[in-house]
């Protein structure tokens, strides 16, 4: 018989780096700075450069997040890379594995699952060794993520319409049902949250995206009843936590098909502490059908999210995510980007602002 809910709760609960995350956390989540920063995600290695990192501090980043292939994540390597951006003048939210944060092997329980884990939780050890004390993973099953491309006031999006990919043929040979998956996933809870917890390093869970079950595989992370499961399983651990994106809370469909409460998914996660970085970005509608925006032009009120993030106490990073691509004007290649930026920082000065955070 397999470990149950109830049995790890106890495991975790009993662990000493963990025995006070059963009860409700304060506001906000344990990381040292306060309030929300502003932030970019998807950093490579080589993208560390003088003249990169120079345009990042002329649009008010603060904080990066690096993404790193497993064959380049050694301590000394993981040192080298929050080395660069501290010696420009930043700093380092997060170091993540670019191609193992969602391995097949422990999503799908395949054969190498203990070696995959293995590897994971001896990368949070030199994490914590190198001073970097949060990491993401998801659990992502493969499907498609796009059916074409369209425009947002002409720059190229994502876009996708849920037929065709329902109608796309199968990757895999056998179907992974919800009770499968959730077994494989607490598995993977079990083996890696104490270490994380040991070594100081914090674990921001990503939604599906798109968050709908396909290609006959169950995809867990598709509504807010499944990150309180997640979050139940962890016993509240303050090692435990979402990366929120808001453009995948956007899509989902929600228990009455009608879209997720997404300003109040953020206060309950974000009260909790459950909450360390936000992925900002907008989209047209719901699931079954949407394309990517900019932040002001999908149907959310991305003041009102951000207010929310707010209201919840979130002390954490705030990125732009799948930004649209200007083509066909003078505006350059990084000028979507650059747009997003203003737009994020604007936006927190003004709640801030409202909230009496901000003289």
């Amino acid at each position: 018989m397999g470990t149950t809910r109830r049995d790890f709760g106890r495991v975790v609960a009993g662990a000493a780096a963990l025995s006070a995350s059963a009860a409700p956390q304060a506001r906000g989540n344990r990381w040292s700075a306060k309030g929300m920063k502003l932030g970019v995600s998807h950093q490579r290695p080589e993208m560390l450069t003088e003249p990169h990192l120079t345009y990042l501090k002329q649009m008010g980043v603060e904080y990066l997040e690096v993404r790193t292939p497993a064959a380049h994540s050694s301590y000394e390597e993981l040192v080298a890379m929050k080395r660069k951006v501290e010696d420009a003048g930043l700093r380092v939210f997060e170091i993540m594995l670019a191609d193992k944060y969602s391995s097949p092997e422990f999503t799908l329980g395949g054969p190498r699952r203990d070696e995959e884990i293995e590897f994971f939780k001896n990368f949070l050890r030199d994490l914590g060794r190198a001073g970097v004390d949060t990491t993401t993973y998801a659990w992502y099953t493969g499907g498609v993520y796009s059916t074409g491309r369209t425009t947002t006031r002409g720059c190229d999006t994502r876009d996708f319409v849920q037929a065709k990919a329902l109608a796309r043929p199968r990757e895999l040979e056998r179907e992974y049902g919800e009770d499968e998956m959730w077994a494989n996933y607490e598995h993977f809870i079990k083996e890696v949250l104490p270490v994380a917890g040991e070594a100081g390093v914090r674990l921001q869970l990503h939604p599906n995206d798109p968050p709908l079950d396909h290609m006959g595989v169950a995809r867990l992370f598709k509504s807010r009843e499944a990150f309180r499961r997640a979050m139940e399983i962890a016993n509240h651990s303050p090692y435990s936590g979402l990366l929120f994106c808001t453009g995948c809370w956007a899509e989902m469909a929600g228990p009455d098909g009608k879209g997720e409460d997404v300003a109040s998914a953020i206060r309950e996660f974000g009260d909790r502490g459950h909450i360390y970085q936000a992925h900002f970005r907008n989209v047209s509608s719901t699931l079954p059908d949407f394309h990517e925006t900019f932040p002001d032009d999908g149907y959310m009120n991305m003041y009102r999210i951000m207010k929310a993030f707010g209201e919840s106490g979130f002390n954490g990073i705030v990125v732009p995510d799948h930004v649209p691509r200007c083509r066909g004007s003078e505006a350059g290649p990084k000028a979507g980007e650059a747009y997003i930026f203003g737009y994020i920082r604007a936006l927190i000065q003004a709640v801030e602002t409202e909230l009496g955070q901000r003289s």
